[in-house]
């Protein structure tokens, strides 16, 4: 993530790890038991090495709150991570198809998915979004488990990397908009230097930011300007720019972005010039975003996963069995014609008895076989049903949670936690949904904590349109289906639950 060449070859996990163990990556080979070897060892997987070869996968550990309850996972990317070179061998081809497989697979399985997109120009914006549907996007990905990110922006060979970075993530935005649900320009270099660089370091690159244009320009016109050229004007001597250098590695693009951006900014101290190099490398709006988009919402994501993977299978499973019917009409039909053919023969009693009776017999399976095809067929088109209903309940519930992020003042802050809980925000189940409007309604029991919401948010905002009236109508449809539910319990009815509980679901279909 933090040098500027597209190098990842092999799947590496991120892992919650304490003290020691955060000092270390752990290698599962393919053919021999685990070893650990220190970060500093790293280097060795770059790329396509023999060591990426024999890796089966690389496990990393950090003392990070959110590792507890997620597992991240760095795939090589499918097919446009790694540059094939000209003296790419067979061995490597294979090896890129076992990394896309890998990927792909990882995807299917991932319950959030972040998409880093390298600054690559493209002809036109159409070219972008179809080399994203054909190479990059994975199955079961939907905008509402998917982010983009352009990394690395500040090696675009522009004036202002900055400023193209923005304009480039709000035109992929504009084109992928129905595939991601936010696209932003990160920089982990920049990030990681305004992190973990000390004071010092900000407050020489605050002094050489403040040199003059024509200087600034000289000095990183390539890296060797920057160690070599002596000029009377620079505040750093050349002596002390190469001690930076060296105490300080940083990709030499990602130095350029944060000299420029300091120079053309001109923060008034080193803390100023830290704290907008760390804006520019907009780590903490990706943390953000990761935290309101998907940890915060975990359960609701998976859930919604869970329902998005289980129709595809769905799908396949009835067009196999119309195929089948089709098969055995057909099988139907030609036992028919052979049975009207014999029965036309003037052949003895004794001949055709026994190929009259396997006919017979043969035609009573094929219509057994068609009825008990017919059978699973409606009931997977009613499993089907349900899941299609439970889904796009889902996704209207995620629409509105970003809705409520965009217009949470129109309900209030009170209301706005009631309705994010009623969209499933801290996940799909009854309880879960129920939990601030039960404290609010101060009811006797959830029915009645239910109807109480219904009526309050009837009398409130029920004749309001736009925005707010949609996410007024989806409150009022996901309240009723949690009474009806929450009267069917009361009664002891045995029937599937309607798809505030879209596990439920997917389990009894």
């Amino acid at each position: 993530m933090t040098g500027v060449n597209e190098t990842t070859a092999t799947v590496n996990h991120f892992v919650y790890g304490t003290g020691e163990q955060c000092r270390k990556f752990r290698v599962y080979w393919r053919d021999r038991p685990a070893e650990d070897f220190p970060l500093d060892e790293i280097q060795r997987w770059v790329g396509d090495s023999e060591r990426a070869r024999a890796t089966h996968r690389i496990e990393f550990f950090a003392d990070l709150d959110f590792l507890r309850v997620a597992r991240v996972v760095d795939t090589p990317g499918t097919r446009s991570t790694i540059e094939f070179h000209g003296e790419a061998t067979r061995d490597f081809l294979g090896l890129a198809d076992k990394l896309d497989e890998k990927t792909r697979r990882q995807g299917s399985a991932a319950d959030a998915i972040i998409y880093v997109l390298m600054p690559v120009a493209r002809q036109t914006d159409q070219d972008l979004l179809g080399d994203f549907e054909r190479n990059t996007r994975l199955p079961g990905s939907t905008p509402y488990n998917s982010i983009a990110v352009v990394h690395k922006w500040e090696t675009m060979d522009v004036a202002s990397p900055y400023e193209e970075a923005q304009s480039k993530a709000e035109r992929i935005a504009g084109v992928m908009g129905e595939l991601v649900s936010s696209v932003l320009p990160v920089s982990a270099p920049l990030a990681r230097a305004a992190e973990s660089f000390p004071d010092a370091f900000w407050q020489s690159l605050l002094e050489l930011c403040n040199a003059p244009s024509a200087t600034i320009e000289e000095l990183l016109l390539s890296e060797r300007d920057f160690l070599q050229l002596e000029d009377r004007l620079c505040p750093l001597a050349a002596a002390a720019r190469r001690e930076l250098r060296r105490n300080h590695p940083l990709p030499w693009p990602s130095l350029k972005a944060i000299i420029r951006l300091g120079h053309d900014r001109r923060p008034g101290s080193a803390a100023e010039l830290r704290s907008l190099i760390r804006r520019a490398g907009k780590i903490d709006e990706l943390r953000d975003t990761l935290q309101r988009r998907f940890f915060a919402r975990s359960r609701m994501i998976k859930a919604f996963s869970l329902l998005a993977k289980a129709l595809d299978p769905c799908e396949e499973a009835a067009v196999r069995l119309r195929n089948h019917k089709r098969r055995y009409s057909r099988l139907l039909d030609a036992a028919e014609d052979a049975i009207r053919r014999l029965d036309g023969l003037s052949a003895s009693v004794d001949a055709v008895t026994p190929i009259r009776r396997y006919l017979d017999e043969t035609r009573s399976l094929v219509e057994k076989d068609l009825r008990d095809a017919a059978a699973a067929l409606r009931k997977l088109d009613e499993a089907k049903v349900l899941l299609k209903d439970g889904f796009d309940d889902m996704q209207n519930d995620l629409r509105m949670l970003a809705l409520l992020d965009e217009h949470g003042e129109l309900v209030g802050d009170e209301w706005a936690r009631v309705l994010r809980h009623v969209f499933g925000y801290a996940g799909p189940e009854i309880d879960a949904r129920l939990g601030p409007l039960r404290a609010l309604a101060n009811a006797g029991d959830d029915l009645a904590a239910v109807m109480w919401g219904i009526g309050q948010i009837r009398e409130r905002w029920g004749g309001c349109g736009g925005d707010l009236g949609r996410l007024i109508q989806h409150a009022l449809s996901r309240l009723e289906q949690i009474a009806d539910d929450l009267e069917h319990q009361a009664r002891g009815a045995g029937g599937s639950p309607p798809p505030p509980s879209p596990q439920e679901e997917s389990q009894g279909s």
